[in-house]
């Protein structure tokens, strides 16, 4: 699952109880997979398995039972490794990712939320009115009540709403100081992992969060066009981006220990510093907040680092620039997520769901077109309910656009499977009492890539091309991280028209059929490798990316085997061990390619031939500055090449695949079970051939679909539409309501926990398939599950205790009815 949070201020509660819920589904799916014995998992329940000494488990039960019994057919694990956010979404999303990534109760987040998401609590001392500051408001609260509003009924939200009109006007009259320590609290509750590498998120995957906010003043960067050569734009909007991840040793990389507890707090008080309400969030508001508590931020220079490289790029200091709300001009950070999700690992067949958290979607109903909005009107929609409810149909239009190739992608590589395998066939002889050797699958690979140029006829010079351009675009990107320039400027602009140049000049450019790296056999070892192959031999990093997702998802139909318990399979935990290993090198390569280690000469040439941008003029023409450039350096440009191509040393890790292959299968796999493996490694290029020009946007090996998933109150199948359910409040007073009530946010964070339960149950179910929850009695497990929520919760709600006992009487009667009338 990928997860989106909406903005929406107080509905920050009503959001915190349904992460609350997710994370209880996720710990539940782990703790049933931790159980590698199926005899065992099938009748154990969620007790048996944790063993935590922690009071506060109550759906986690429901939720291992639900994947326990689809575990009879399905075996299902739900895992989150995508969090998005904007503004309240955002700090719910801060706090899910650390919970996840270390296995974190967020129990105590409940009560923080409830004592402290209040007017009275948040509002700045000097700010806070007095008994007759603008007396002439209290009028106006008096008619409310008078007049029976439903708000001005309750005492408090009278009290407070009275409190916060009267406070200070043109000026933020909450206080972003103690906002920021109300988040320091909330990520230190959470404390420390149980235990050391505790983690929800299986090893080899990686946990990412994306939070949004907005830079009110922006910064300039240079934008090419053709005339003027460049123009300055200001950049406003900003993501946050944190990661986690676990490698196959056990070693964690993570944003989310305590140690980088003060970039998590900044993110969630800079997302979430709306406009008029709050003063605008500036990392130095942190160290002050570290330094009045004696607390330290070891890891802060490189949270800047990564966090704030455009703004070293501008001459900014970051430290000091004033950050809005994130939904100022991204609400819905769906693009942030969608992105994510290209290239995640998958050990299994994956059923990718982008599940968005909606605390207030919009009723179903034709907009009103009649009459003339007023002047105030129009402007408090111009400045805030358009842009925050600005629909996601262009994303989601993309998502539909996705699957549909995604869907034509499957049926061309499916299709041809058939006659690939044959001419794989051709090429390798198996026989029961075959082995393999490193050098034969080296040579097999080679007369693939002859056959496979061959059979592709003149289609084969659009794909070398195509190739060939993604090889050269991973060279400019190399310089450009060692020079340091911001992608798609005019100085980077000028590096790729310099390697495009050397490209020509060196004939490492595709101008008719020549040879290709199968050549290099022995029939034809005296030949010489065009300047093309090896270019494509040195740089050519997305084909091998490609050909690894390939293998990857290649060895899935291999699992239905092991477990069919035919004679002569191969066992599932040889699989596993094989995918495994296949990570590592697509791990390796994305460390080539991300972060690869430059030797100092290679650095010293790059400062020598690009020393410093193009001028205003040299610009205007930028091919002729590059050739210009190539000319004076000729030699230089030669040497970085070379230089570049020894330090990636991309050619090693083909030859680290035919060794692991030797290693893994070529002794004591059943011979169907390894020529199911080579034909996916040595039908690859022809696959590629097929594919490669139709996807060449998209991440390699990506055939899954992308299914959108929504939680709202409006979609929870058994309690929308029931009277005695309450409805969210906190979307009233311009989705303010909450911070004026504490029985508000008891409501809404117990609704928060039974949407997102009667919504997960759903998700899980559907994404399972039918055959799978066939035998299920969802209806009752959804009704106990609200009881034990009820159960677990009452005790922390105290104003809450009427709302309670009148759902669970309704709870109990539905129970009833369903056991008559199921």
């Amino acid at each position: 699952m990928a997860l989106v949070c909406c903005g929406g201020v107080s509905l920050a509660i009503y959001m915190h109880g349904m992460s609350a819920e997710i994370l209880k589904l996720v710990r539940a799916s782990g703790a049933l997979h931790s159980l590698t014995n199926r005899t065992r998992r099938a009748t154990a329940s969620y007790v048996d398995v944790d063993d935590r000494n922690e009071s506060e488990f109550d759906t986690e039960s429901i939720y291992f039972e639900l994947l326990r019994d689809i575990g009879r057919t399905v075996d299902l694990r739900v895992i989150v490794d995508i969090i998005a956010g904007a503004s309240a979404g955002g700090i719910n999303a801060t706090m899910l990712a650390r919970a996840l990534s270390h296995d974190l109760s967020m129990s105590r987040l409940r009560d923080l939320w409830l004592e402290n998401a209040d007017v009275a609590e948040l509002l700045a001392p000097n700010a806070r009115a007095h008994n007759w500051s603008k007396w002439f408001v209290r009028p106006l609260v008096w008619l409310g009540q008078v007049s029976g509003l439903k708000h001005f009924r309750d005492r408090e939200v009278r009290s407070k709403l009275s409190l916060f009109l009267r406070s200070r006007w043109f000026e933020p009259p909450l206080d972003g100081t103690k906002m920021t320590g109300f988040m320091y609290d909330a990520v230190i509750a959470m404390g420390q992992p149980r235990r050391p590498g505790a983690s929800l998120l299986p090893s080899r995957h990686t946990l990412d969060l994306f939070v949004t906010t907005t830079d009110y003043y922006g910064y300039q960067q240079l934008v090419q066009i053709h005339d003027p050569p460049t123009i300055c734009e200001f950049e406003h909007r900003h993501v946050l981006h944190f990661s986690y991840s676990r490698n196959a040793r056990g070693v964690e990389d993570s944003d989310f220990d305590l140690a980088n507890a003060p970039a998590l707090v900044f993110a969630a008080r800079a997302t979430s510093s709306f406009p008029g309400a709050f003063p605008p969030a500036r990392i130095v508001e942190i160290d002050d907040l570290l330094r009045e508590r004696s607390a330290t931020w070891p890891r802060r220079t490189a949270f800047i680092q990564s966090n704030f490289e455009p703004y070293r790029q501008a001459n900014i200091d970051p430290v000091s620039v004033s950050f809005i709300d994130g939904s100022v001009l991204n609400n819905r950070p769906f693009h942030e997520a969608l992105a994510a999700i290209h290239g995640r690992p998958a050990y299994r067949e994956v059923d990718r769901r982008v599940v968005y958290i909606d605390p207030d979607p919009s009723p179903r109903r034709a907009p009103a077109h009649h009459g003339l909005p007023g002047f105030f009107a129009m402007l408090h929609g111009a400045w805030s309910n358009i842009p925050r409810a600005q629909p996601i149909a262009d994303e989601l239009g993309w998502v539909l656009e996705f699957n549909e190739q995604a869907r034509q992608l499957k049926e061309i590589v499916e299709s041809a499977r058939p006659q690939i395998n044959d001419h794989v066939a051709t090429l390798m002889e198996m026989t029961q009492e075959w082995t393999l050797t490193e050098e034969q699958i080296s040579r097999w690979r080679d007369l693939a890539n002859v056959q496979a140029e061959r059979d592709a006829g003149f289609a084969y010079d659009g794909y070398v091309r195509l190739k060939l351009v993604s090889s050269r675009a991973f060279v400019s990107r190399l310089i450009m991280d060692i020079r340091g320039v911001r992608p798609k400027s005019p100085f980077a602009r000028a590096i790729a028209e310099v390697v495009d140049a050397w490209a020509a000049r060196t004939g490492s450019t595709y101008e008719a059929p020549g040879m290709s790296p199968a050549h290099r056999d022995a029939t034809t070892a005296l030949c010489p490798i065009p300047r093309w192959v090896k270019l494509l031999l040195a740089f050519d990093v997305d084909y091998r990316k490609r050909r690894l997702h390939f293998l990857i998802r290649g060895q899935n139909w291999l699992y239905q085997v092991a477990e069919s318990g035919a004679a002569e399979t191969i066992a599932a935990a040889a699989v596993d061990s094989l995918k495994g290993r296949f990570y590592a090198c697509l791990d390796g390569l994305y460390q080539r390619e991300r972060n690869p280690i430059f030797n100092s000469s290679t650095r010293a040439l790059v400062a020598e031939v690009f020393p410093m941008e193009p001028s205003s003029n040299e610009a205007t023409d930028i091919v002729a500055y590059a050739r210009a450039r190539l000319a004076r350096h000729q030699d230089a440009v030669d040497r970085l090449m070379e230089q570049l191509a020894i330090d990636i040393d991309l050619d090693a890790t083909t030859r680290d695949i035919d060794r692991l292959l030797e290693e893994s299968i070529g002794n004591g796999w059943p011979p169907e079970a390894a020529r199911e493996v080579l034909v996916n490694y040595l039908g690859f290029p022809f696959f590629d051939v097929l594919t490669f020009p139709l996807m060449r946007w998209r991440e390699a090996g990506e055939f899954d679909e992308v299914l959108i998933d929504r939680i709202s109150a409006q979609d929870a199948t058994v309690l929308h539409g029931l009277d005695w359910v309450p409805k969210v409040r906190g979307v009233d007073f311009e989705h303010f309501a909450a911070f004026l009530s504490r029985a508000y946010r008891e409501n809404d964070y117990l609704l928060g926990r039974l949407h997102a339960l009667d919504r997960l149950i759903d998700i899980v179910c559907n994404s399972a398939g039918a055959d799978a929850v066939r035998d299920l009695d969802l209806v009752n497990l959804k009704l106990r599950g609200f009881m034990h929520i009820l159960d677990a919760e009452q005790p922390h709600l105290p104003n809450s205790k009427a709302m309670i006992a009148k759902m669970r009487s309704g709870f109990e009667e539905l129970a009833r009815r369903h056991a008559v009338h199921p």
